[in-house]
C-alpha cells in the first residue's frame, strides 16, 4: 500500500471517527487538529537506516470522559507522509493530556506534557534482512504496530499550541524481526 492507499485509509478513519465521536453542545466532532514535522527514524535515540522528513497531520475529538487523573482521554486519528516515499503511517489510538502551570507568560498560556497510545499502520517493509535494502529501511516485521508518544509543549492561548513530539513505533515482540522507529518534531495544534 504507498501513499494513494495510506491517504485513502486516513480519510476512511477520520469519516468513520466522524460519524460515531459524539459532539458536544454545539461543536462538530473534532476539538482539535494538528500538523507536525518530524525528523523521520531519527539517530538521536536509536540506529537510523530511513530517512526524509516526515510531515503529520492528526484530529483529536473532545474528552471521551472528563477524568483529569488519566489526562481526560481523547482520541486521536492521524497519518505521516515520509518526504523520502518510506514507511508512511496512518494511526488511531487515545491522547491524554496534563497542564503543569498555568498563566505562565501571559493569561491563559499553559505548559502541557501528553502521552498518546494507539494502533499504527505502515506501508514500510516488514523484513528486509540479508538484503541489499536492510541498509536503507527497518525490518518492521508487521504493517501493523503499536504506536506511542510523549509531546511537551506551550498552549500559547485557548487556541493555539506548539510541542515537541516523540514518537515510537514497534511491534513490540509479536513478530519477528522487531525494529522499531523513532520520529522527533515539532508539531503546532490549533483547537476548533
Amino acid at each position: 500500500m504507498h501513499r494513494g492507499n495510506c491517504a485513502r485509509l486516513v480519510a476512511a478513519i477520520l469519516g468513520l471517527v466522524g460519524s460515531t465521536v459524539s459532539s458536544s453542545a454545539n461543536d462538530g466532532p473534532f476539538d482539535e487538529i494538528r500538523f507536525g514535522l518530524f525528523q523521520h527514524d531519527t539517530a538521536l535515540i536509536g540506529h537510523q537506516k530511513e530517512r526524509g522528513v516526515d510531515s503529520a497531520f492528526e484530529v483529536l475529538s473532545h474528552p471521551l470522559i472528563d477524568l483529569p487523573l488519566i489526562g481526560s482521554p481523547r482520541l486521536v486519528v492521524g497519518g505521516v507522509v515520509n518526504s523520502e516515499g518510506q514507511s508512511d503511517q496512518a494511526y488511531v489510538g487515545f491522547s491524554g493530556q496534563w497542564h503543569l502551570a498555568h498563566d505562565v507568560f501571559r493569561s491563559s498560556d499553559s505548559i502541557f506534557v501528553e502521552g498518546t497510545v494507539g494502533a499504527d499502520w505502515n506501508d514500510g517493509k516488514t523484513d528486509v534482512r540479508g538484503t541489499p535494502l536492510e541498509l536503507h529501511w527497518k525490518s518492521h516485521g508487521s504493517h501493523f504496530l503499536i504506536r506511542s508518544g510523549v509531546d511537551v509543549g506551550y498552549s500559547l492561548d485557548e487556541t493555539w499550541s506548539l510541542a515537541v513530539s516523540f514518537n515510537h513505533i514497534s511491534n513490540a515482540g509479536l513478530a519477528t524481526p522487531n525494529e522499531g522507529m523513532n520520529d522527533i518534531g515539532l508539531r503546532v495544534g490549533m483547537k476548533l
